[in-house]
C-alpha cells in the first residue's frame, strides 16, 4: 500500500528529532551560570568645577559550573561623567583595582584575583573589563559564589581608596566529581 503524503512528512520528523536528540548529548558537559548585576553611581570628590562628575559603574558578578569546575568571574563596566573627557591621571595607580573572590556561603573566603583598573579608567573612555577569573572543583557539600569589590583612589581628593561592594552572584553547589 502507498504511502500517502502527510506519513512521510511525519516520518521526516521523526527522523529529525531523533538525530537531534542523539547529538544532543555529545556536546561539552552542560554548564549552569548564575549572575547577578548591580549599578553604582560614584562622585568624584577630587572634582569641583561645573561638570557633571558622577561616574556609573555596573558589575556582572557570575558562578559558573560545568562538569565539576566552578569559575568565579566578573565583568566590570562603566559611563564617563562630562568632566572626565580627557585622558588624565584621575586615579591613582597603586589602589584602583577590582577584586573578585570565590567565596563559601557563610562567609569564608576560598581565593581573590585582583585586577589593575587605573590605566583602563585614565583613559577617558566608556569601557568596560572581565578580571582574571578563577576556576576549581569543590567540594559538594559547599555552595560558593562569586563577590566582587571594586577599590577606586582618586587622585587629588587627600584620601585612600573607596571600597565600593557590588552584588554577589547566586550561590551553586560545588561537584563531588
Amino acid at each position: 500500500m502507498p504511502r500517502t503524503l502527510p506519513a512521510v512528512r511525519l516520518s521526516a520528523v521523526m527522523v529529525a528529532a531523533t538525530l537531534t536528540a542523539a547529538t544532543a548529548g555529545r556536546g561539552p558537559a552542560y554548564a549552569v551560570e548564575r549572575c547577578k548585576v548591580s549599578s553604582k553611581t560614584v562622585d568624584n570628590p577630587a572634582y569641583s568645577g561645573p561638570w557633571p562628575d558622577n561616574w556609573d559603574f555596573t558589575v556582572k558578578a557570575c558562578a559558573t559550573t560545568s562538569g565539576a569546575n566552578i569559575r568565579h568571574w566578573a565583568t566590570i563596566s562603566w559611563d564617563l561623567p562630562e568632566s572626565s573627557t580627557h585622558a588624565d591621571s584621575i586615579f591613582n595607580a597603586t589602589g584602583t583595582n577590582a577584586e573578585v573572590t570565590a567565596m563559601v556561603e557563610g562567609g569564608a573566603m576560598a581565593v581573590t584575583r585582583r585586577s589593575d583598573l587605573a590605566q583602563r579608567l585614565n583613559q577617558a573612555k566608556d569601557g568596560s573589563i572581565t578580571p582574571a577569573s578563577y576556576s576549581s572543583h569543590w567540594p559538594s557539600r559547599e555552595r560558593l559564589f562569586t563577590d566582587v569589590v571594586v577599590f577606586l583612589d582618586w587622585r587629588g581628593d587627600g584620601k585612600g581608596p573607596q571600597k565600593l561592594h557590588f552584588a554577589h552572584s547566586p550561590s551553586l553547589p560545588g561537584s563531588a566529581r
